[in-house]
């Protein structure tokens, strides 16, 4: 019974420190993943999956509050024929999910200050080698029960010490509680591959 009491007094120890402002505010997105199947039928295989969490205060309303962000990345590869250098994981497809937050009633999201080639930018960091240049077009497509822009860009990738041209297929959406984020690459010479990608963004689930 004691043991009962403890826990029950310490959870409402944990909600009052979240009400006061002592406590950080904790928020996590949901995954979003690309079926078996589509990956099956595209080639493409799991490479990494992620959950970062980090930590930002955030003033609205004259209230600083300290958040707890738990985000989501899930990573796909595939090889793809790159001629005289062989046969390579050169393409390459990510669903980046963040959580909108709540205070003082309003709604925020870090990602929402941020332009779509920062982010951009921002996501590409994460690869080794691979840099942003400039946007060369857009396409709608369906996803997730609405339309969606998906924007291309140029850039280039760094193989076996040789710049590698690249298409960089990008969108950025809400669905849910959450914002979702599909980034897409594939060498400039295999064009064929956009429309495999084009498929995994439309197959997300969420």
């Amino acid at each position: 019974m004691l043991g009962g009491v403890a826990t029950g007094l310490a959870s409402t120890a944990g909600c009052l420190g979240v009400l006061t402002g002592d406590e950080p505010l904790e928020y996590e997105s949901d995954p979003a993943t690309v079926p078996s199947a589509v990956l099956d039928s595209t080639g493409y295989e799991l490479a990494n999956e992620e959950a970062p969490t980090v930590s930002r205060e955030f003033t609205v309303a004259g209230q600083t509050r300290e958040v707890k962000v738990t985000n989501h990345v899930v990573s796909y590869e595939k090889a793809v024929d790159m001629g005289p250098l062989g046969s390579l994981r050169a393409a390459m497809f990510s669903a980046f999910t963040t959580p909108q937050i709540q205070i003082a009633g309003k709604t925020l999201s870090p990602i929402g200050e941020m332009s779509n080639r920062d982010l951009l930018r921002t996501i590409a960091s994460r690869y080794e080698g691979l840099s942003v240049g400039e946007k060369v077009g857009s396409q709608s497509v369906s996803t997730l029960d609405q339309t969606v822009t998906v924007e291309r860009y140029e850039g280039t990738i760094t193989v076996q010490d040789q710049e590698v041209p690249i298409y960089l297929l990008f969108s950025r959406f809400q669905h849910g509680d959450d914002y979702v984020v599909p980034v897409g690459g594939y060498p400039q010479q295999r064009t064929a591959e956009e429309s495999n990608i084009y498929t995994l963004i439309e197959r997300l689930e969420h």
